[in-house]
């Protein structure tokens, strides 16, 4: 008779454990188990950086500056350009580089020929590295583009890029006036 007592209160309380916490708990073989999630990259809308303004790739919102924004030709020979790679996750992001080369620019007219890309006259080491950029942190890369072929009265496009990843890039249009 104790026999029965105890497996009655034994099976009384998996039924009841099961019904809380669902079966697949107790036995892993049934219903879906214990099965990993995918991992979900959600980037914040605001920061010490501001409202997002660029395209967010991994986590990490890509920004273009263009110093002057707008080029008189007759005033500036060179363009200033930077790229800010801003850590919009909750953990750090990790770029990896197969050599020295980080970033490049390149500067394009109405119809899409390449006029002037920045890295032809950078040297490259080979050199392999990475950047690591912590929550709510940002990179900064920065270069100059020459502004030899310009021509008055029209507008060019300035591609960034990031070097290895092809989605990280942005295309800012340049006016030049005379």
């Amino acid at each position: 008779m104790p026999f029965r007592v105890l497996l009655g209160t034994l099976s009384f309380f998996l039924v009841t454990g099961c019904a809380q916490q669902g079966l697949y708990r107790w036995v892993p073989f049934v219903g879906h188990g214990n099965k990993p999630k995918a991992a979900k990259v959600t980037a914040s809308k605001t920061g010490p950086f501001g409202p997002i303004t660029g395209p967010v790739v991994y986590g990490v919102e890509v920004r273009a500056q263009v110093n002057p924004p707008v080029v008189r030709l007759a005033d500036t020979r060179t363009l200033e350009v930077r790229v800010l790679l801003i850590n919009r996750r909750r953990q750090s992001v990790a770029l990896f580089f197969n050599d020295s080369r980080r970033y490049d620019f390149i500067l394009r007219d109405g119809t899409g020929r390449k006029l002037v890309q920045w890295s032809d006259d950078q040297p490259a080491h080979p050199d392999p590295g990475t950047v690591l950029i912590n929550p709510d942190e940002r990179a900064e890369f920065v270069g100059t583009v020459s502004t030899r072929d310009m021509v008055a009265g029209r507008t060019y496009t300035l591609e960034t890029q990031v070097v290895g990843y092809p989605q990280m890039r942005q295309v800012v249009s340049v006016p030049a006036v005379p």
